[in-house]
């Protein structure tokens, strides 16, 4: 067909043409970026589930959360590689405008609804993360409240983009002339700001529990790069509102939007592999302990498979007021028919330990130790 009868989009600037043959492109570097960001992603989050599933052998909710952020971020790659088909990368002049409306736009709206649910998805999977690493109420609350700002705008974002438009269908067809709908560029500016607003909260609001927290420096340090890793996105968070700010000012909307959507997958894709940072080292350890400085293995070590969980001694003490008392404190481990052990502490004030009949059968290991009453009466 020959450009002459094609309709353009939009009007060429003045001193341009339209170029439907081989007009200028931006779309190379939107592909290269998902090509090398979605595949970062991927390989994340399945180091992250081979890691909960045969490894560690504990899947939670936010491991769930985090694998249906990585779907959509799937999907959207896939709905935005498509819009390079219809015009994605290039000059609205240099686009027919069948290929605009309706199959552009359409695939716009729902470009960003699906980028809305994911990031809601990856910011929520990480802050409920954080509820089983810190146990204290307050940082709890905290979190929650984090969540259910993250979540509900997220859900907010998505509704607004179904209905921005009445009727819904003028988002994409603009042969519909009646009804009216939102200013979706300045939408998309005020849900940049509100995501910016929560992937800083997510990092600052551990910080104060992060020092005084009782785990080993290497676990610190772990945190300590996921909060980097999320002060990094937040970055990329404002160096997409200002691809954003270019949307807004430019009536060239298929060639504003590439930057905008190549930002919106990484940030995307960086939140997800910064979550799954996790799971990185345990799976290190197992397959690649050299790589940690260890001689073997080690999430199955024997140094774990014999390391137990030991119940508490009485509540009821031994009377220390007398003299002298020798108390005994007696570990018995039992085996059962699943092979595990459980251990039970039996302490009592005896001179005849292990002589009882009723004396649970297994190993017996006794602890002696003397105590001496050493209080002086008072002058």
């Amino acid at each position: 067909m020959a450009s002459g009868t094609i309709v353009a989009a939009m009007a060429p600037p003045a001193g341009q043409t339209s170029n439907f043959v081989d007009p200028p492109y931006c779309g190379i570097k939107f592909l290269v970026v998902n090509c090398v960001f979605l595949p970062l992603a991927v390989v994340a989050l399945g180091v992250r589930v081979w890691t909960r599933a045969f490894v560690v052998r504990s899947f939670r909710w936010d491991d769930y959360l985090m694998a249906m952020a990585l779907i959509l971020s799937c999907a959207l790659t896939g709905v935005t590689l498509d819009m390079l088909n219809w015009g994605l990368g290039k000059h609205m002049w240099d686009v027919p405008a069948t290929s605009v409306t309706p199959w552009f736009l359409k695939l716009n709206v729902i470009s960003a609804i699906l980028y809305c649910a994911a990031t809601g998805f990856t910011k929520v999977s990480v802050l409920v993360f954080y509820l089983r690493i810190f146990p204290s109420r307050n940082f709890h609350i905290c979190v929650w409240a984090i969540v259910f700002i993250a979540s509900g705008y997220a859900i907010a974002s998505i509704l607004a983009n179904i209905l921005s438009c009445s009727p819904i269908a003028k988002a994409w067809d603009l042969t519909i002339t009646s009804g009216h709908c939102m200013n979706r560029p300045v939408f998309y500016f005020a849900n940049a700001g509100l995501g910016i607003f929560t992937d800083f909260a997510t990092v600052v609001v551990p910080i104060p529990w992060l020092r005084p927290l009782q785990m080993p420096l290497r676990q610190k340090i772990a945190v300590g790069g996921i909060l980097a890793m999320g002060c990094f996105v937040g970055i990329v968070s404002c160096i997409r509102l200002a691809s954003l700010y270019e949307l807004l000012e430019s009536p060239d909307l298929t060639w504003a939007t590439t930057n905008a959507l190549m930002w919106c997958t990484i940030e995307l894709n960086l939140g997800i592999f910064g979550g799954c940072i996790t799971a990185i080292r345990p799976f290190i350890r197992q397959y690649f302990p050299r790589l940690l400085g260890l001689s073997s293995g080690g999430y199955g070590s024997s140094s774990r498979k014999h390391a137990h969980q030991l119940s508490s001694l009485p509540s009821q003490r031994p009377d220390f007021s007398g003299r002298e008392h020798q108390y005994s404190a007696t570990l018995t481990t039992l085996r059962g028919p699943d092979n595990d052990s459980a251990e039970h502490i039996l302490s009592k004030l005896s001179s005849n330990h292990g002589k009882d009949a009723d004396e649970p059968a297994g190993i017996v290991r006794t602890v002696e130790f003397d105590v001496e009453n050493t209080s002086r009466p008072a002058p």
